[in-house]
């Protein structure tokens, strides 16, 4: 009998099962570094398309931390709750939605909430990753499996500086967050 902190698997290969797991919970924290990064090369054009200033634009970069704030609070008991897993697939799930009115925000009111929404389910997601990955992977790689996680954080950022980089030529703000929407006028 297993007990809780082992990993269950079938099949014919446990352990590549268990990395391909850990590989798929790492892309939460690919997620998280697309947006730190992506935010930075879309400031000036939120700006310039919106009108606002710089308070109010301080206000769209920030909500995503407060945001993130508040779902790494309720991480803990949705992770105790729901499970890792299910907590994971929640997280993401409100990222993808959140992803999508951020990209087709026609309004700045429209793009703080869903950059708030987004820091949420970021908050849920660099709460639980690391402990669904730490639960899953096998004792031998479990320090390297946390790691990758850490390391996606910052090829998230890197992916999203090239990307700020493409797009700043065309100007369009849209195309640069995570969603890829593009913007109905």
């Amino acid at each position: 009998m297993k007990t809780r902190g082992q990993m269950v698997t079938t099949g014919a290969h446990p352990k590549a099962t268990a990395i391909f797991a850990c590989v798929l919970g790492g892309l939460a924290g690919l997620m998280f570094g697309l947006d730190i990064g992506v935010i930075s090369g879309a400031q000036h054009f939120i700006q310039r398309d919106f009108g606002i200033s710089d308070t109010v634009l301080e206000h769209v970069v920030s909500w995503m931390m407060l945001g993130a704030a508040a779902g790494a609070i309720g991480a803990g008991w949705m992770s105790a709750t729901l499970g890792r897993k299910r907590s994971l697939l929640w997280g993401s799930l409100v990222f993808v939605v959140a992803s999508a009115i951020c990209g087709v925000a026609w309004s700045v009111d429209v793009l703080l909430i869903g950059r708030l929404i987004l820091g949420v389910s970021i908050g849920i997601l660099s709460f639980t990753a690391p402990l669904y990955l730490a639960e899953i992977a096998p004792e031998n790689i479990r320090g390297a499996m946390v790691s990758l996680y850490q390391l996606m954080i910052t090829i998230g950022i890197f992916v999203a500086f090239l990307s700020d980089t493409a797009f700043s030529y065309s100007g369009n703000w849209h195309w640069m967050l995570p969603s890829r929407c593009r913007r109905r006028r």
